[in-house]
């Protein structure tokens, strides 16, 4: 119950409420640039929507869950913790519950804090420090650019050959900078030593040396998790493409992929929840300049976030529900494979 107060609390923080008027505000100025579009056929659109297509891109963007807590599970079986689900559900189906809360929090706070609360639920259900598993997140994100980018450079290339949008290369460019900045990160930490340990204040040391051991032993078995980042990142693409499917819009696949990753980039930006208000004016951008005419365009960026963003919020309120009468229960055992000592301290 304490959990769900904290969610609850955040949500009506006034630098939250600030955000959500700002993705308001950017809502409202993209519906006034998109003036022009005849609102009656949007609707059309939307009435004539396949619901076997739409209901095929439900299924498929939601995989994405099961994707990622399988690749998280590789991350803690790296930094040495094998986790066992003590209760009815299996421990796979008991970390894809706590990466749905994640995103939840994620689509109703700025600043990320999904993660930050996913960081806090693990540490409660299975006693992983919370360091630890903030190393693992910190590879994630490492992990996820990295990918990202040379996905959507692949899909820029088939999409734009020879006719490159300056905003999609912006995009490119970010998020090789943040790829390049975590990689940076992680062989600081890989190659940091005692001395530097030490200028860290007693009172974090804890907390900076559980923080190296996730992120750095993490980041092992790394084919298994550029498997797994690279069918996440394709199941965004699909996604967008079987949104167009299913009102009938023609999108080459390659521009789907480069529709759907410039609006991940953009869901990262921490001054709006989950993305909200900037992503709908990259996802209209990229479709623009693809060839979809603006009224296409507007029912293509309304069913995709009806998915991507309001269903996450629908899974989020239900699985908070349930955990009020059954919450996460895993155990921890130091893992027996992957697993290798760190600075000469137990992880238990």
């Amino acid at each position: 119950m304490g959990e769900r107060l904290s969610i609850v609390r955040r949500f009506g923080t006034p630098k939250n409420l600030l955000s959500i008027l700002f993705a308001g505000v950017l809502l409202a100025l993209t519906a006034w640039s998109m003036a022009d579009i005849d609102w009656n056929s949007v609707v059309g659109y939307l009435g004539e929507t396949d619901l076997l297509w739409f209901l095929l891109a439900l299924a498929v963007f939601h995989v994405l869950s099961l994707v990622r807590s399988l690749r998280w599970r590789t991350l803690l079986r790296n930094a040495g913790y094998e986790l066992t689900a003590t209760g009815a559900l299996g421990t796979v189906a008991e970390l894809t519950r706590i990466i749905y809360l994640g995103w939840f929090v994620n689509c109703i706070t700025v600043a990320r804090l999904g993660d930050v609360y996913r960081c806090s639920l693990l540490r409660r259900s299975a006693d992983v420090e919370f360091g630890v598993t903030a190393g693992t997140v910190l590879t994630e994100r490492v992990v996820d650019f990295s990918v990202l980018v040379v996905v959507l450079g692949i899909s820029t290339l088939f999409a734009f050959w020879g006719d490159f949008p300056t905003f999609v290369v912006n995009a490119l460019l970010v998020g090789a900078a943040l790829s390049g900045l975590g990689l940076a990160g992680v062989l600081a930490l890989r190659h940091s030593n005692r001395t530097v340990e030490r200028l860290i204040p007693t009172r974090f040391r804890r907390y900076y040396v559980h923080l190296r051991r996730g992120t750095v032993e993490s980041l092992d078995r790394i084919p298994t998790l550029v498997g797994y980042t690279a069918v996440g990142w394709i199941i965004e693409g699909v996604t967008m493409y079987l949104v167009a499917v299913a009102i009938g819009v023609s999108l080459p696949i390659a521009g789907a992929f480069v529709t759907a990753l410039v609006a991940v980039l953009l869901s990262t930006v921490p001054v709006t929840p989950g993305g909200l208000g900037v992503t709908e004016v990259g996802i209209a951008f990229v479709l623009g300049w693809v060839g979809v005419d603006s009224t296409a365009v507007a029912a293509v960026t309304i069913l995709n976030r009806l998915i991507s963003y309001w269903s996450v919020v629908g899974v989020g309120v239900l699985l908070s529900l349930v955990g009020l009468r059954v919450p996460i229960e895993l155990t921890t055992t130091p893992a027996t494979s992957g697993a290798r000592t760190f600075g000469g301290e137990s992880r238990t």
